[in-house]
């Protein structure tokens, strides 16, 4: 369980900043020394799923230069949700570049010289960042730092469900439900384009449709500027490929200039803007050109209509052709009906669960537990609804503790996962 956190001391005056979840401040404490600290308070007490996954990636990160070492963690005695490391000073990039203009070309190969060490280091230990960008550097003179592991995420088989919010630099696999260590390459030549020229990658500065990002970062033609610098331009050019196979990986830039320089990236096949604002809708392109990610949120869209489902499900058939987890597991709760369909939908749930979606977990558990059966059975619920738990699925542990409680006689185990439900803020454990 969380433990508690030691006694830090702040104040609303030494607040460093903050960005959706969080909010970080300056902060002492006389049993850690004198030095200084930073301390990262989460707005939502429940957020233990991001709260730990950026925990385990600073203890991965150990010793590496340009990441925060972590200090201290736990609930302080508010019940809030802390993470405590060493102080580094400077500013965040992107204000640094909406008040001060954007970097020289020296300092912006600096910058991706820094920030490929802090890859090497990660990608060594199998640990991708998937959310670098600039309001994710702080900039101290000639020193950047790479904040933020919250949604960092192991390499792991090379599937991934999860989009950020914010996708000005969501690499166009993690459309398709996947990703790898290309994938924060891609993150990282849009960082240097920004801080090169100010500018968000494509058109994000002047379209605030965010469907336009998925067909941009997808289907359109990246475009820079005239005159960009050519120690720079190959790599980054190379790293914007659409394709993740078509990235050169590695961690000395001198060595991928000298790569880049001999290895043309050929994005003739993509479109341009205005190829793309001649569409009726920009989900609904991305759909049409084979994107899971875009042929789902659209059947999610469709699904509201009841008189647009069976167009809906055709989109999600498109998307589980392709892999997309997501869509497996929509689909198979939107089909309906006994017999065939019926048969489908378990094919489907297990499918999804199988490729680790813990929400599937979850329900298949679910439902093995409600069917009529032997004990093996009672069994395989169990070691669903534990893989769903230890997904950090709340429902799932909550499940998962009343079954040991109650019929498999594991009381110490139930109190576990029963308590690991509370701390995620699942209301029927919140209660009992």
């Amino acid at each position: 369980m969380i433990a508690a956190l030691s006694d830090w001391h702040y104040s609303a005056e030494q607040r460093l900043g903050g960005g959706g979840y969080a909010q970080t401040y300056r902060c002492h404490n006389a049993a850690f020394g004198s030095g200084e600290y930073a301390l990262k308070v989460f707005d939502n007490p429940f957020f233990v799923n991001t709260f730990e996954k950026e925990v385990a990636a600073l203890k991965t990160l150990e010793g590496c230069p340009g990441t925060l070492s972590l200090v201290d963690y736990g609930r302080d005695a508010q019940g809030k949700l802390c993470i405590v490391t060493g102080y580094v000073a400077g500013v965040r990039l992107d204000q640094h570049i909406a008040t001060c203009g954007p970097l020289s070309p020296e300092q912006t190969l600096s910058l991706v010289e820094q920030i490929l060490a802090v890859m090497s280091f990660a990608h060594a230990k199998g640990l991708l960042h998937k959310d670098i960008k600039a309001s994710n550097i702080l900039m101290d003179g000639e020193r950047f730092t790479l904040l933020d592991w919250g949604v960092a995420e192991p390499r792991g088989d090379g599937r991934s469900e999860s989009i950020r919010a914010s996708q000005d630099f969501v690499a166009p696999e993690c459309y398709y439900g996947i990703h790898d260590f290309a994938t924060d390459f891609y993150s990282l030549g849009w960082l240097a384009v920004q801080a090169l020229t100010g500018s968000l990658p494509y058109h994000f500065d002047k379209i605030s449709d965010r469907d336009y990002r998925v067909v941009a970062h997808c289907l359109e033609r990246p475009e820079l500027p005239a005159g960009f610098p050519e120690p720079l331009l190959s790599p980054i050019l190379n790293w914007l490929a659409k394709k993740p196979e078509d990235r050169l990986l590695g961690y000395d830039l001198a060595v991928l200039q000298a790569q880049a320089r001999s290895r043309e990236t050929d994005f003739s096949g993509f479109m341009d803007l205005r190829r793309i604002q001649w569409e009726f809708a920009y989900l609904h392109l991305a759909a049409r050109n084979g994107i899971p990610y875009a042929q789902h949120q659209f059947a999610l869209r469709l699904l509201k209509q009841e008189e647009r489902v069976d167009e809906a499900i055709y989109w999600l058939e498109r998307a589980r052709e392709a892999g997309y987890v997501p869509s497996i597991y929509r689909l198979s709760r939107t089909l309906k009906g006994d017999g065939k369909a019926q048969l489908r939908a378990e094919e489907l749930l297990r499918e999804a669960a199988q490729a680790g979606m813990a929400k599937a977990q979850y329900r298949l558990g679910i439902s093995l537990l409600r069917a009529k059966g032997s004990k093996r059975d009672l069994k395989q619920a169990a070691d669903w609804l534990q893989l769903s738990a230890d997904n950090g699925f709340p429902a799932g542990q909550y499940e998962l503790g009343r079954l040991l409680a109650k019929e498999i006689d594991r009381p110490d185990e139930a109190a576990r996962y029963l308590r690991m439900a509370a701390e995620r803020g699942f209301p029927k454990a919140e209660g009992g």
